[in-house]
């Protein structure tokens, strides 16, 4: 690297590993103005095997995740054999030892369902097809359609009911419709699985194959009438009050009237959509496809919805298929896959003993030094913006200000109150999915409650909800290496720094803009500065279509909104990280990395990772996020500061003549 200007202030040398970051993950011959992804990560590419049973690994969210249900399990095996009279630990014991009573799981194989395929098999008609459908529904299982609260975008106050477009086996209508060799491939897999599957349940194997062509026929006919992902990026697109009359309106052959009083909303009235022509597609669906093949398809989504409670057999087939799509090698321990049920079903049981025990002394208060010092930074970006004209700005910094954060656990915990059998797992999943699915439900038709949680305390995760206009950190994510109590500031503001950060740019992402300070979806913006706005996103679209992976070209307009909340995050956190040394005597070099390097390589380690061809595929298809690679250099590259720490000449690839920055 080229040498550096001397420090202002004295210098205290430190080694990385003191300041924490990874030596052994550096890649000393890269280039870091040519590839800084490698420079960061290459070390760890290189020594890292790929466990057999993950399609990838990461030195942050997945090292984390691992490191979070070991303590789980720790928690949980103790609950199961020797609760005590703890009744939380009684909870949690008798669901992750009804989930590990392998035998008992054999014993009971279908028995869990059978009720569901019992309506399954009566359906002859629209009628008894709309009624099956319902109680698969009460039951958790979303066939043909999704149908959940959501806040009402033209009043955030409110929630209401909200239908969406779904009933599909793979995870997007490109599945269906594309035929290069890789979906070819996923879709001959899927094929397999649901002839099996129907076999399992009674099906003559000779008959089997002809209904899975059926099954993935009339999912085929779903997904022609699904909106793309990018289309669903749009706020204003998937906002469509219909209402109760404009849905039966849209769908008549479908029994709405039934399913609003099964589902336990008889009396509602007001309902979003997110696509009324994939309502009117279904219908003429319901009204031309064959009650044969609706029956095979709804025990399909029946079976794929359970098989991960009923036998091993039935696992170790939905495991073939997700093998098939991500290349995983061996299907993940059964007691990872027991932890992960529970925290899902009892999140806030589970949180609770994990706050108590893992985010202790000062990391709530330093996670809040963060975002304070980041929004901080966010308000003095705001005002200096030159392409924003100052009525604009007024709004956005109300916007920022009216901002709420969450960190570590909610406010109040959650009970659960359904039955529980400690020799009846698939009976316990299916009364957690009715619990859950009843407690969504009766949001519909009331005020939002600001302090429901989606995830719980030990997820490895943080989000912004643009309807709230808030953000939350739960205390999973807040652990080495994005935050460590004995890490540098430079470096924990490069890890959970730049994610918060990062959340915080979600509430003037491309989506995010579109809503006001209360969570609204209103325009806020001047017409000139919105095109401005656009622009800038173009740029960013344009900037992330060029790369690619697995020789793939990453769909930028559908990554855009990540994207420009990764260059947000960086620069945020940047800024915060300097005003929160800015006092320090010192200057701290750790291995000859100035704290500016130091602060760039903590963003790049925090993103080490290694996929497996397939899942990379998958993920450039899917995940609105950028892969790791170009999250780290994408970002970098649009950030000018990083240029001048590493003295990027104006050649390098790290440093574009035109820097694609939105805010």
């Amino acid at each position: 690297m080229p040498a550096l200007e001397a420090p202002t202030k004295p210098v205290t040398t430190k080694s990385l590993a003191a300041i924490g970051l990874d030596p052994d993950s550096l890649d000393r011959t890269a280039d870091p103005c040519d590839d800084f992804y490698q420079f960061a990560c290459g070390g760890y590419i290189a020594k890292t095997e790929i466990p057999a049973d993950k399609p990838i690994t990461m030195r942050s969210f997945v090292a984390i995740s691992d490191r979070n249900l070991e303590y789980e399990k720790s928690i949980l095996e103790t609950a199961s054999t020797k609760p005590g009279d703890d009744a939380i630990l009684k909870q949690l014991g008798t669901f992750y030892g009804s989930c590990m009573n392998e035998a008992a799981i054999e014993k009971a194989g279908f028995a869990p369902i059978k009720p569901l395929l019992a309506q399954i098999d009566k359906v002859k008609d629209a009628k008894s097809l709309s009624a099956a459908v319902t109680q698969l529904h009460i039951n958790g299982v979303s066939a043909v359609f999704d149908m959940g609260p959501t806040q009402d975008a033209a009043d955030a106050t409110r929630e209401i009911a909200d239908v969406e477009q779904g009933g599909l086996g793979l995870r997007d209508r490109d599945y269906y419709l594309k035929d290069d060799e890789q979906t070819k491939k996923i879709r001959s897999a899927y094929h397999d699985f649901i002839a099996a599957t129907l076999v399992d349940v009674g099906h003559k194997p000779e008959d089997a194959a002809k209904q899975a062509d059926d099954v993935i026929g009339l999912e085929t006919e779903l997904a022609k009438v699904s909106k793309d992902k990018v289309a669903r990026r749009d706020p204003k697109g998937m906002y469509n009050r219909l209402d109760r009359g404009g849905v039966a309106k849209a769908m008549p052959h479908f029994d709405w009237e039934g399913f609003w009083k099964g589902v336990g909303l008889g009396t509602v009235k007001d309902v979003t959509v997110g696509s009324p022509d994939f309502l009117t597609g279904v219908d003429a669906l319901i009204e031309k496809t064959p009650m044969n093949v609706w029956r095979d398809y709804l025990t399909t989504v029946t079976l794929r919805s359970s098989s991960s409670f009923l036998s091993k057999k039935l696992e170790d087939q939905a495991f073939t298929l997700r093998a098939t799509i991500t290349g995983q090698q061996e299907n993940t321990p059964r007691w990872k896959r027991c932890s992960g049920a529970t925290d899902a079903a009892l999140g806030d049981l589970l949180g609770q003993a994990f706050v108590r025990d893992k985010f202790g002394g000062q990391s709530k208060q330093a996670a809040e030094e963060q975002v304070h010092a980041i929004v901080t930074a966010m308000t003095a970006n705001l005002a200096a913006l030159p392409w924003m004209d100052a009525e604009t700005k007024v709004k956005a910094a109300a916007k920022l200000n009216a901002m709420s954060y969450q960190i570590g656990y909610p406010k109040k915990w959650r009970t659960y109150a359904f039955k529980l059998d400690a020799k009846n797992w698939g009976g316990n999943a299916l009364a957690s999915n009715r619990a859950e699915n009843a407690r969504q439900l009766a949001k519909i038709g009331k005020p939002v409650d600001k302090d429901d949680w989606e995830m719980s305390a030990p997820t490895v995760n943080a989000y912004y909800e643009p309807s709230l206009n808030g953000m939350v950190f739960p205390a999973g994510i807040l652990q080495p290496p994005f935050y460590s109590v004995d890490s540098s500031i430079p470096v924990n503001l490069g890890g959970m720094g730049v994610v918060v950060g990062h959340e915080l740019t979600h509430g003037f992402d491309d989506q995010g803009a579109q809503y006001d300070l209360d969570g609204n979806l209103k325009d806020w913006w001047k017409p000139e500065t919105s095109k401005l706005f656009k622009q800038r996103t173009q740029c960013v679209i344009d900037q992330y279509s060029k790369y690619q992976v697995s020789g793939q070209n990453l769909n930028g307009a559908n990554t855009v909104g990540e994207n420009i909340a990764d260059i947000g995050g960086v620069k945020l956190a940047l800024a915060g990280y300097r005003a929160l040394r800015s006092s320090a005597a010192d200057t701290v070099v750790a291995d000859g990395f100035t704290e500016d390097q130091q602060f760039f390589l903590g963003y790049g380690q925090a993103w080490c990772a290694k996929a497996r061809p397939d899942y990379e595929k998958l993920m450039a298809t899917l995940d609105p996020h950028s892969p790791a690679h170009w999250r780290v250099n994408g970002a970098l590259s649009a950030t000018p500061d990083f240029a001048k720490a590493f003295r990027c000449k104006a050649s390098a690839k790290m440093r574009p003549a035109n820097a694609c920055v939105v805010w």
